[in-house]
């Protein structure tokens, strides 16, 4: 069998992932095209005041979790499918041997990679150096914590720990990450901002207090308009938390698909004569 009829499932897998990823990302667009968040100012009457966030809906639309869910099991389907697709090309044999031992492994610690190797054993030794290469044992220990998201050692141990829950029950999906805050006061003529504290990127809490301010000339009674110029994404309940502003949901899914491709892609390009 040709690497391309061996690998065709892999591939076809990735690419329903990415059907998968693309409503998801749709549905919530659609979400937030609905206002389900708004903010108020409050003042005091010595100018101190606080901008706050309020979350305008009772629960996610149950579509999300549904998208991210079939994205996880594609994905991780992938890997296990290139992996039998790589048995045949190695053993000649279709069905491989031991087809029912074989999976693409993926562990946290090296003991458990070495347990784990029947799942691979048909492989040559250069094809499963490539997959212990990528496990998450050997995520980088001084990576930079923006970079951390791209890293295909870490992402894959997201991808098989959250494919794993999603198997049992749906994962905890929150509307709430906020990143970038930088909110916007529109202030009474006479009026001057003299200090603003904005909170951390993290998860929103209901009536969440995004900033506290102080104003000079400011007169009891007057109005304070704010805008919250805040970035709202969707987020996963489930460890690990992001670790930068450019550790999102949407970003480590990105990375999952990039990974699956540069794996399935590897591990096809090295059966080509």
């Amino acid at each position: 069998m040709s690497p391309l009829l061996a690998f065709k499932s892999s591939w076809d897998r990735i690419y329903r992932a990415e059907t998968h990823r693309n409503a998801f990302a749709n549905a919530w667009s659609a979400f937030l095209d609905e206002n389900p968040y708004s903010a108020f100012v409050k003042m005091e009457s010595d100018g101190t005041g606080t901008i706050t966030m309020v979350q305008r809906y009772d629960r996610l639309p149950d579509i999300l979790a549904l998208e991210l869910g079939e994205t996880l099991y594609q994905l991780r389907a992938a890997l296990d499918s290139c992996i039998y697709a790589s048995a045949i090309q190695q053993s000649g044999q279709d069905p491989p041997p031991k087809e029912k031992e074989l999976e693409f492994p993926i562990c946290d610690s090296q003991g458990q990679f070495r347990n784990d190797s029947r799942k691979i054993s048909p492989l040559s030794e250069e094809r499963r150096l490539l997959v212990e290469l990528v496990q998450p044992y050997k995520t980088p220990p001084d990576l930079a914590p923006e970079l951390m998201v791209k890293n295909f050692n870490r992402t894959l141990g997201i991808l098989n720990d959250w494919a794993r829950k999603d198997r049992h029950r749906k994962l905890h999906l929150l509307g709430s990450w906020a990143s970038s805050v930088s909110p916007k006061l529109r202030l009474p003529i006479g009026c001057k901002l003299i200090s603003m504290q904005v909170i951390p990127d993290g998860l929103l809490k209901n009536d969440q207090v995004l900033a506290t301010f102080k104003l000079t000339g400011f007169i009891p009674g007057t109005e304070v308009q704010a805008n919250p110029d805040l970035a709202i994404d969707v987020s996963v309940d489930e460890p690990p938390n992001p670790c930068a502003d450019n550790d999102t949901l949407g970003e480590r899914i990105n990375s999952m698909i990039f990974a699956a491709k540069t794996i399935v892609g590897l591990l096809e390009k090295s059966f080509d004569s």
